[in-house]
């Protein structure tokens, strides 16, 4: 029999640490703030569970989503207690009983193994029928807190106890968590359709769990936020050519330059967008950091500390989830928009277009139109070569620019038009304005692969029976 100290304790844990929990109705996007109760169990963390296996072999259940094969990989029977505690936290329609389940009684509805590939883990799949008990939400507990990384178990229609490493509302009718528990009719067990949702938290390690999650969020923060000053000047540097481009070239006709300079400026407008998107999770990360630190110094013996710190915690996983998903984007526009490490002299084996459509004009500055390969990039003339390159079989030019220490380009599958401009006096294209127009000044050139068109000519092709003439060609005695 349990001392009278333990009964005390265990009286004054489940019925005196009131805690308040705001939790949000996925259904109805409303907030609402419930008095719930914290049970705890410090005493037996590190002991040995007395629940028996039915099977020897069956599935792990890991807490990251992204863990492909958790829940599904053999493991051997869990016997050590690992939880001290558990929170009720909400009552929903839970995704993962309905869809999460690839091996019990919904395991025909299963829709995980394409995204994180996880499965729950049923009471009754694992505790032999003997040792089985009336349902309470302790008996759930105690059969979940065995195996590790979960992170919540729930209850469906007064007994139905799974272990889940996360849970998801998902749509539902107006029916409420108010069957009462198999084996503890003043306590509430789910209902016919939804799940009473419990939170289980680390034994005698939230101060470390806690500690060590904000490092790797700090972490995640800081590569973001170093990602975030790169594509920041990225797209700064690409707003301003792009601009420029138009500027000048508007109201002289070449309709394919200005075309070139929109999408320049499209482009970076996206990678601001998305700089924003990631700025905002990296704040959020800063914030959560800040209260894990407050946290720390305290006193994690405290229930209403320890409540605290694992909402901390859960709020922290979702940011840096959050936050992967928006790192993702930012590197992959990063990687549209740049040219990482480029081919020394790649561009050497460029031509100017003119070199293939009248050769006394070679020097002078041009810009193309035709059909693109990929999105506007920023970077050296080496760059844009080595990028076209790598784009093997379907890059045979690219249109550079440069303007004031900054360069970038885009890529052609086909050229099918060319301005050249014969009143620049020069390859560089760098027309100096007055001080009084304040027009900007920048390089154009418009460069074709040697060996797609050699031996061949690039001038228009009124015939249509080549595949690479030009549909038009203007010349313009003026510059910028």
């Amino acid at each position: 029999m349990k001392s009278s100290k333990t009964i005390i304790m265990a009286m004054i844990n489940a019925a005196v640490v009131l805690l308040l929990t705001p939790l949000v109705s996925a259904e109805l996007g409303l907030e609402r703030t419930i008095g719930m109760p914290m049970f705890q169990y410090k005493r037996d963390c590190g002991k040995k569970s007395y629940l028996k296996i039915i099977k020897e072999k069956k599935a792990a259940l890991l807490q990251q989503k992204n863990v492909p094969g958790a829940g599904i990989t053999p493991f051997e029977p869990f016997e050590t207690v690992l939880k001290d505690g558990f929170l009720e936290v909400d009552c929903v329609k839970d995704y993962m009983y309905y869809r999460g389940d690839k091996f019990g009684d919904n395991k025909y509805d299963y829709k995980l193994e394409p995204t994180s590939n996880v499965s729950i883990v049923h009471y009754e799949d694992y505790v032999a029928k003997e040792d089985r008990v009336p349902m309470t939400q302790k008996v759930c507990f105690e059969f979940c807190r065995t195996v590790p990384y979960m992170g919540f178990f729930g209850i469906v229609n007064g007994r139905g106890c799974y272990c889940t490493p996360f849970f998801t509302p998902m749509a539902s009718d107006s029916s409420m968590c108010d069957a009462v528990c198999e084996g503890e009719n003043t306590l509430m067990c789910g209902g016919k359709s939804k799940s009473s949702i419990f939170s289980m938290h680390m034994c005698a390690s939230t101060g470390e769990d806690l500690s060590k999650l904000h490092g790797s969020a700090s972490e995640l923060a800081a590569s973001m936020g170093s990602k975030i000053t790169i594509a920041t000047d990225l797209a700064d540097g690409m707003q301003t050519y792009s601009a420029a481009l138009q500027a000048a070239v508007g109201q002289m006709g070449d309709g394919a330059a200005s075309d070139i300079g929109q999408s320049g400026k499209v482009f970076a407008g996206e990678i601001e967008a998305q700089v924003k998107a990631t700025q905002t999770v990296v704040d959020e990360l800063k914030s959560l950091g800040e209260k894990a630190t407050e946290l720390g110094a305290g006193d994690m013996t405290d229930p209403a500390t320890v409540t605290e710190a694992e909402r901390t915690m859960e709020a922290t996983e979702e940011a840096m989830s959050a936050g992967e998903t928006e790192e993702a984007k930012l590197d992959d526009l990063l990687e549209l928009a740049t040219y990482a490490k480029p081919y020394p002299n790649a561009s050497a084996q460029y031509y100017p277009v003119m070199y293939f459509i009248d050769k006394e004009y070679v020097g002078v500055p041009t810009t193309c139109g035709g059909k693109t390969v990929k999105k506007p990039m920023a970077g050296s003339k080496d760059a844009c070569a080595s990028a076209c390159d790598d784009a093997i079989h379907s890059c045979v030019a690219f249109q550079y620019f440069g303007k004031d220490g900054g360069s970038g380009c885009v890529l052609f599958s086909k050229l099918e038009s060319v301005f050249y401009y014969t009143g620049c006096g020069g390859a560089l294209f760098l027309q100096q304005k007055t001080q009084k127009t304040g027009a900007p000044s920048f390089e154009a050139a418009c460069m074709a692969k040697l060996s797609k068109f050699e031996g061949t000519t690039l001038k228009v092709d009124k015939s249509g029976k080549t595949d690479w003439g030009m549909k038009a060609i203007t010349k313009a005695d003026r510059c910028y």
